[in-house]
């Protein structure tokens, strides 16, 4: 029931949208190489669960400074960046986006969740968010449609720390932090390699990462724990004001 809303206001009805969702995409496996020389190698372009769009759209690569117009009460960007954003995973713009001083509205996620993305009559595979996960707010939608607002019954489509975007219910996500704000899991291999090597100046990060490549050959469970705790201290870095190599383009 949660969906109804969303989807009706997407779609026209919500029996439109009730088909089941695409077969997962088959997950790449978590436990890398423990050779530094393999596991900072460039790895071949993946596009991760590429969201198919209602209809080709021509949209600026350009990573946007400055809030788009109409957004009202949040900071969104763009609308035509955002339809870019979310046809397919991009955790090097997350950093840009995510790191301290620019000017997009944060939001944190309620309680532990299952979301997927929905705009444009996509649906993608459905990603499990964590109970104050951070995330940016890419697009807002009021309750009605006549434009009326009626509280909790609005949607945002929001963008995650891995890269990715999901739809989200009003009620499902707060403006302001609901306890430490967490993160989701940074895709390390699919970072810029300069900016894997910025992130690795840092002392803490780096002892962090030398901690995964010995979790990663331990096995899966311990390897996905590793990524997500040198995922949090990357998004402290940002958020301390850290510094990594400018990202002003979109790939």
């Amino acid at each position: 029931m949660r969906w109804a809303i969303v989807v009706g206001g997407l779609c026209g009805s919500s029996l439109g949208c009730t088909a089941a969702p695409p077969p997962e995409t088959p997950k790449l496996e978590s436990v890398e190489a423990g050779d530094g020389a393999v596991e900072d190698a460039p790895m071949a372009k993946v596009e991760a669960d590429p969201v198919p769009v209602a209809s080709a759209r021509e949209a600026p690569a350009d990573i946007p400074e400055a809030c788009g117009e109409g957004t009202g009460e949040v900071c969104t960007p763009p609308r035509a960046f955002v339809h870019k954003l979310c046809e397919s995973a991009h955790p090097d713009v997350a950093l840009a986006m995510f790191r301290k001083g620019t000017p997009w509205t944060r939001a944190y996620v309620r309680g532990r969740m299952e979301a997927w993305y929905v705009a444009d009559g996509a649906r993608s595979t459905p990603r499990k968010l964590r109970f104050g996960e951070e995330v940016i707010v890419v697009a807002s939608r009021t309750g009605g449609p006549t434009g009326v607002r009626v509280s909790g019954s609005g949607s945002y489509d929001v963008f995650r720390w891995d890269g990715t975007c999901v739809s989200v219910m009003e009620g499902e996500i707060a403006l302001h932090p609901v306890t430490t704000p967490d993160v989701a899991t940074i895709p390390w291999r699919r970072l810029e390699l300069n900016v894997r090597a910025a992130l690795k100046e840092d002392q803490q990060i780096a002892w962090r990462y030398q901690q995964r490549r010995k979790a990663c050959k331990k096995g899966r469970d311990r390897c996905d724990a590793a990524n997500l705790e040198l995922s949090r201290m990357v998004a402290h870095f940002l958020r301390q004001g850290g510094e990594i190599p400018t990202i002003k383009r979109m790939p």
